[in-house]
């Protein structure tokens, strides 16, 4: 497991505590905002939810806890292992949920006829979304060809910044293998990705700021959206009309 941020700093901020300290009983913390427990396993175990178990969040289990179930990639800090070993509280590790399909999937991001920060904010995009892959500024035409290939032979979804987002959405669905839709504010281009159970998200960034794309790209990539509508996976019915001939 490779921890996060959190994960870095609360176990930092443990091990200078226990250099620092005095050599007096421990007093158990206030309970932070991010620790959760679930329901008793039995009469004496109990389940957390922590990314991070630590000393004063055992301390806080109620009196007679005999076990603790943590989730498989918690971490355990030294200090909370003393304890457990001292208390006689024997700690678990649960089973790792399986991976959803939205997290194996491979998603793209792009920019096309954008400004010069255009490049700035998909490297940050491919930063905060795991396993993300960047492309390389080119036409767009030539980004959407990309994407549509991803997306038909991966599964993949994708964002793209583009200049002229409107014109980004007709060009790409063209291809069969995409159904791209655009808006002017996150909460409108989740709507309409769900929808249409939409492969790429076609943003102008001019409309959102950096913390906004960063939350609503985030999120298209971890939803899982479901099939598509019915009558846009179905193929184009031909057209029956006498006006003219085909």
């Amino acid at each position: 497991m490779n921890p996060d941020p959190e994960t870095i700093r609360r176990l930092v901020a443990e091990v200078i505590a226990r250099v620092t300290a005095p050599a007096a009983p421990p007093v158990a913390a206030a309970p932070t905002a991010g620790s959760t427990y679930g329901q008793p396993q039995a009469a004496s175990g109990v389940a957390l939810t922590d990314k991070v178990v630590t000393l004063a969040v055992l301390e806080r289990l109620p009196a007679g806890t005999a076990r603790v179930v943590v989730a498989a990639g918690a971490v355990v800090t030294p200090s909370a292992r003393e304890h457990a070993h001292d208390a006689g509280i024997e700690i678990v590790r649960g089973t790792a949920a399986p991976a959803s399909p939205a997290a194996s999937r491979p998603f793209i991001i792009a920019h096309a006829e954008c400004g010069s920060d255009a490049a700035a904010r998909c490297a940050t995009l491919a930063r905060v979304i795991p396993a993300a892959q960047q492309l390389p500024a080119t036409g767009l035409a030539d980004v959407v060809a990309t994407i549509a290939t991803h997306a038909s032979r991966d599964g993949a979804r994708a964002v793209l910044l583009a200049g002229r987002p409107a014109a980004a959405v007709v060009l790409a669905n063209r291809s069969p293998g995409l159904r791209a839709v655009t808006a002017r504010d996150t909460a409108g281009l989740l709507a309409a990705a769900a929808e249409c159970s939409a492969n790429l998200l076609v943003v102008d960034p001019r409309a959102l700021s950096a913390v906004s794309l960063d939350r609503v790209a985030g999120d298209f990539a971890r939803r899982d959206l479901g099939p598509a509508p019915a009558e846009l996976a179905a193929a184009p019915a031909p057209c029956a009309c006498t006006t003219h001939a085909h």
